[in-house]
């Protein structure tokens, strides 16, 4: 007799189903199905509802368990409906999977690829579940920084069915593997993964789904790394709350960090990732990414022995898309040890191709402001000339902020000329402008820089006032505020409250 691929023809829903509509509307189909008695005794039901509470805006990992329980005793003894039994453990992994138990899903995962290998399910159907568990494994891998697994998982998620791959699952993986590309591969591969998951979006139809999350938040990072942040912080607090409780949460708060330029308000919102994650196990991404934000900005405190404790947190991968020994190399710049600076990062310089580029940018960079800071500046100028050129086809400006203003000008200064001279390469020519536009080389502020109301603004900030104090005061919105206060610290070449201050009392626009 041939095995059923769904539930029953009476059911609320199929297993097929399930994958593919949102959240939403598998509610509305199961309790619209029938009385609460009748549907809660039949398993594809049990599991639609369990699959409902990822809602975006309203995940609910918690509330999955008593569904699923009542999904796996209904299971218990019944025949035809292996699909639901290979489906049952993938959906509660993902539960896992959000409170940050990695260990436990992937026993689930694994229970689900045993059941598909013992199953008797037509291959369209087999295919299928393979795609489906193969996500789940990569966006497990993923979230715990394990980036070259993770990458794996997820291209096979995108192959295995091919055509037949449910569009819903072919978004989120191809988003995922945009954040993989961006963090180890490149910024014109996560763009053309990120083209290709808004496409499957589309297709999967209209329900909000937390892969379209993924797929902002991945369109947010990219961003960043061009340093095109206008407007993101916003668009990063609506993502906050759409993918709260989800495991996702603690990326976009991260991201909202490093698109911060508020050194108060990212060492805050760092400090909301670590409370995210503090029952995750480790490793993981989130927590990956905070140390390395967290890097960044005392770096630019010049807290070096912060900043060196941070630093021996971190651990390289095979790309040295987290690179501890660039970082270090930075901190020994900053303590007038160039020469050290330049051992540290030789290593990373010899990795060549194999090194992830936004980091391999970074290592050049400040190798190169070693190389000046000794008096070699045609070593310094040709490293940089290499660093623009690696940049350039992605328009990656977001490295170059591992220098300070004045190393950076000195090297954008001669590069520019000799470009000006021979004509250079359009591409390198618009990343330095934009790279000039981003991180300020000059100390040319002056008081007719910032306009009335960012004079206003900054009047009251000078007095403690808050951002919601001074929105209510002026009649307009805290997000309006917030945008005047970037640009306030932009123009003064600032990253902090305190810092725009005595930067205003120096050039006199305050008391």
């Amino acid at each position: 007799m041939a095995m059923v691929e769904a539930t029953d023809a009476a059911g609320a829903v199929t297993w097929q189903e399930i994958v593919r509509l949102g959240p939403a509307e598998l509610r509305d189909r199961v309790v619209g199905h029938g009385a609460e008695d009748t549907w809660t005794q039949d398993p594809a039901a049990l599991l639609a509802i369990a699959a409902a509470h990822r809602e975006p805006g309203s995940a609910n990992p918690y509330a999955v368990e008593p569904y699923l329980d009542a999904a796996d005793r209904a299971l218990d003894g019944v025949e035809g409906v292996d699909a639901l039994r290979v489906l049952a453990p993938v959906i509660r992994s993902t539960s896992l999977r959000a409170l940050g138990r990695f260990t436990a899903a992937r026993e689930q995962l694994t229970l689900a690829d045993r059941r598909l290998a013992d199953g008797a399910l037509p291959l369209s159907c087999r295919v299928e579940l393979e795609s489906l568990v193969s996500l789940e494994t990569g966006l497990c891998q993923l979230l715990t920084g394990r980036l070259d697994e993770a990458h794996r998982a997820l291209r096979r998620a995108l192959n295995v069915a091919e055509d037949r791959t449910p569009p819903a699952v072919r978004a989120e993986a191809l988003a995922a593997v945009a954040l993989i590309e961006l963090r180890s591969g490149g910024l014109r591969s996560a763009d053309a993964h990120l083209a290709a998951a808004r496409i499957a979006a589309t297709q999967a139809g209209p329900a909000p789904r937390l892969g379209s999350a993924l797929i902002e938040l991945a369109d947010a990072a990219v961003a960043i790394e061009r340093g095109a942040i206008d407007g993101i912080g916003d668009r990063l607090v609506e993502l906050i709350a759409e993918t709260a409780s989800t495991e996702y949460a603690p990326l976009v708060v991260a991201e909202s960090a490093e698109a911060s330029e508020d050194d108060d308000q990212a060492a805050d919102l760092l400090q909301d990732v670590q409370f995210l994650v503090r029952e995750w196990e480790a490793p993981n991404l989130p927590l990956a990414l905070h140390d390395e934000h967290r890097i960044a900005m005392l770096v630019r405190r010049r807290e070096v022995v912060a900043a060196r404790a941070e630093i021996g947190r971190l651990e390289p991968d095979s790309a040295h898309s987290q690179c501890p020994p660039t970082w270090s190399a930075r901190v020994a710049l900053d303590t007038g040890d160039p020469a050290r600076a330049i051992e540290l990062a030789a290593d990373c310089l010899e990795l060549g191709d194999a090194h992830a580029p936004r980091t391999a940018v970074m290592s050049m960079l400040v190798t190169a402001a070693a190389h000046a800071a000794l008096g070699d500046i045609r070593t310094a100028d040709d490293l940089f000339d290499r660093s623009v050129a690696l940049a350039a086809p992605s328009a990656a400006v977001r490295p170059f902020g591992i220098l300070a203003p004045h190393e950076l000008a000195g090297l954008i200064d001669r590069s520019a000329h000799a470009r000006n001279d021979d004509g250079g390469a359009t591409s390198s020519r618009a990343l330095l402008d934009a790279v000039a536009a981003r991180y300020p080389t000059r100390d040319a502020y002056s008081p007719e820089s910032l306009s009335a109301r960012e004079r206003v603004v900054l009047s009251r900030l000078s007095g403690g006032a808050t951002h919601h104090g001074i929105a209510f005061d002026l009649s307009v919105s805290p997000n309006t505020i917030k945008t005047q206060v970037r640009s306030i610290y932009r123009k003064l070449g600032v990253t902090t409250r305190d810092g725009a201050v005595q930067r205003a009392r120096h050039l006199g626009l305050i008391d």
